[in-house]
């Protein structure tokens, strides 16, 4: 591919933002594509700000947008690498399904990822815990206020590198009031607006000093779904319980490589419904040693407490657990090159 040499030059003169809080350093040149009358153009390089979004397209007016979160890292690599590309591309795909998009073809998908993150490797940050976030979207961009999926899309990969992130105890909210996503809705998708739909509860969690909320099933309020950009591990008598994957919440690809994690080390998952008020008993008790959230930003993230709107709390642990600190480490480990890849999952990027 031929890149503009004032793009390579503007890659070059990019230097490392001071505020890399997660998500928030975005660089300015992206990797892009475009889809019209049933065909993908080439993938291209360019400047974020030539690629415009008019407030009048489909996917300002009537929200047709879906992306996926992804990492890549040098930390003790030579090369760089990206955990699970193509499993974030066929989710992909299944997000474009439910929201009547075309699909992305996966090698498409890894290229851009890949391209993207090969020209800003020297901007890929080193330290542990540190890595390159991806941004792959996919938007309808046709200019008109006609109510039916777009004709036109942008498929877009920015990129943005982060800090070293701290996995230190965190309490979250249990979100009895609003619910996130509908049975037969779009919550088992990566659609935008269901990220949208949980800011008015992580106002209300962080205002009771909690980092996000949990959100329970939304037909009974009663079993545990997911944290709003995490899902859920909890370790009660020892074995490793997760809700079972229903379509109104995200099958997160953190979360099934930890359950591979956890058989490799012998440990028992068990997939089930998770009863809010019987995890709060088996947290009372002590049945329910450990709680920890899974995702592409924090990996695995240990959680201190639940927390009810009236101030209520359930404390499970002012330290990391023993077995939610095996298995961050053994999973950070192989993201980050420490590791042998015994799975697989790391796919390196080649030079451009």
């Amino acid at each position: 591919m031929a890149i503009r040499p004032e793009i390579l030059q503007a890659i070059k003169e990019t230097s490392l933002p001071e505020d890399r809080t997660f998500g928030k350093a975005v660089l300015p040149v992206i990797c892009a594509a475009t889809y019209a009358h049933g065909a993908w153009s080439a993938l291209e390089v360019k400047l974020d700000s030539e690629h415009p979004v008019s407030a009048g397209t489909t996917v300002v007016q009537y929200g047709q947008s879906i992306f996926e979160g992804m990492k890549a890292y040098r930390v003790a690599q030579d090369i760089p690498q990206v955990f699970r590309p193509y499993d974030h591309a066929k989710r992909f795909q299944l997000s474009a399904d439910r929201m009547c998009m075309p699909h992305v073809p996966e090698d498409m998908f890894v290229e851009a990822v890949s391209l993207i993150s090969s020209l800003y490797r020297d901007l890929i940050p080193k330290e542990h815990n540190s890595s390159l976030y991806v941004r792959p979207a996919l938007y309808g961009d046709d200019y008109s206020l006609v109510i039916t999926p777009s004709e036109h899309y942008s498929f877009t990969v920015h990129v943005a590198p982060t800090l070293p992130f701290s996995p230190g105890m965190k309490s979250v909210l249990i979100e009895r009031q609003d619910t996130r996503a509908a049975v037969g809705g779009t919550g088992g998708v990566k659609a935008a607006g269901n990220y949208a739909a949980s800011f008015k509860s992580l106002g209300r969690a962080q205002a009771l000093g909690c980092a996000t909320s949990l959100w329970l099933d939304p037909v009974e309020s009663r079993y545990v779904e997911e944290l709003s950009l995490m899902n859920f591990f909890a370790v009660i008598e020892g074995e490793l319980h997760t809700p079972i994957l229903k379509d109104s919440f995200l099958p997160g690809l953190t979360r099934r490589s930890v359950l591979e994690l956890a058989e490799h080390h012998g440990m028992k998952a068990v997939e089930e419904r998770i009863d809010i008020n019987k995890l709060i008993s088996q947290i009372r008790d002590g049945r329910c040693t450990e709680v920890f959230s899974t995702g592409t930003a924090a990996v695995i993230s240990p959680i201190r407490s639940l927390k009810e709107a009236d101030g209520s709390e359930f404390i499970i642990g002012e330290r990391i657990g023993s077995v939610t600190q095996k298995l961050r480490a053994h999973l950070v480990g192989i993201q980050e090159g420490i590791e042998a890849d015994i799975f697989g999952w790391m796919h390196s990027v080649a030079d451009t």
